[in-house]
């Protein structure tokens, strides 16, 4: 027997007699508290996450205003702004045989 076997034997022995471990009591009772607390209906998302998705939301849609603002300037005609974006956001369209 090589000294690699010979070690995961000892330590195997070792094992025995070995009992089961034991929590201490105000530990238990520190768990138990913590789970009395927990309400089963509370709100999932955090009210911080909720104000950082609006706040995204909220800048991207200012984005896309100023952009489209910015555009229609820059076209000098503004009734065709709209169809000509629409004309540039949908052109891959043409691409595919469906």
């Amino acid at each position: 027997m090589n000294a690699k076997e010979q070690w995961v034997n000892n330590a195997m022995e070792s094992l025995d007699g070995g009992g089961r471990a034991v929590l201490d009591p105000f530990v238990r009772e520190k768990i138990l508290q913590g789970i009395d607390k927990a309400e089963p209906g509370q709100d999932i998302v955090k009210t911080g996450l909720s104000w950082k998705i609006a706040a995204v939301i909220l800048l991207l849609i200012s984005l896309n205003v100023f952009t489209m603002v910015n555009y229609g300037r820059s076209s000098g005609n503004t009734g065709s702004t709209a169809r000509s974006v629409a004309m540039e956001y949908f052109s891959f369209i043409d691409h595919y045989n469906l």
